[in-house]
């Protein structure tokens, strides 16, 4: 059964990752639909990783797309703890964002390069929700989660290096 958006939530992933780059303080609703988001981001990776012949490109692919369905435990987890809510992440057949049109990043030199600026992106955003909750918990969470979107850029640009850039 396919998972209800928030209240006032975008209604694509790509306009979800447009509303997240802004979030300084996210909401519980917030909060709820990055577990979609980085839900979603294991498909984007895996349906990104299917384009290429090189094992190695591949492997990097689906390594930051696992890393990225950890990440929305991890929010689920961060829910948990400031609010006493489960909210689990859905199975891909259940997530709402990946009913609609599906952002794609070219498999080029150049492609990886731009997705891995959005991770080291999300590297910062992620300090930025740790440093404005005073859960504890919840910021240790978003940490971690930080600190693994700077390693999912590394990935990339490693990727980019096999793909001749």
């Amino acid at each position: 059964m396919a998972i209800q958006l928030p209240t006032g939530a975008p209604q694509t992933l790509s306009e979800a990752f447009g509303y997240i780059s802004g979030l300084t303080a996210p909401t519980l609703d917030d909060l709820k639909m990055m577990v979609l988001v980085e839900a979603a981001g294991q498909e984007l990776y895996f349906d990104m990783s299917a384009g290429s012949d090189n094992p190695a490109v591949v492997a990097l692919l689906e390594h930051n797309g696992r890393e990225e369905l950890a990440h929305s435990h991890r929010i689920s987890k961060a829910i948990l703890a400031i609010s006493g809510e489960s909210y689990p992440p859905p199975e891909a057949s259940d997530n709402p964002y990946l009913d609609g049109p599906m952002p794609k990043v070219p498999l080029t030199v150049e492609g990886l390069h731009g997705l891995a600026q959005g991770e080291f992106s999300g590297e910062q955003m992620y300090e930025t929700w740790a440093a404005s909750t005073p859960n504890e918990e919840a910021a240790r969470l978003f940490r971690l989660n930080g600190k693994e979107e700077a390693e999912h850029g590394n990935r990339l640009l490693e990727a980019a290096g096999l793909l001749g850039g």
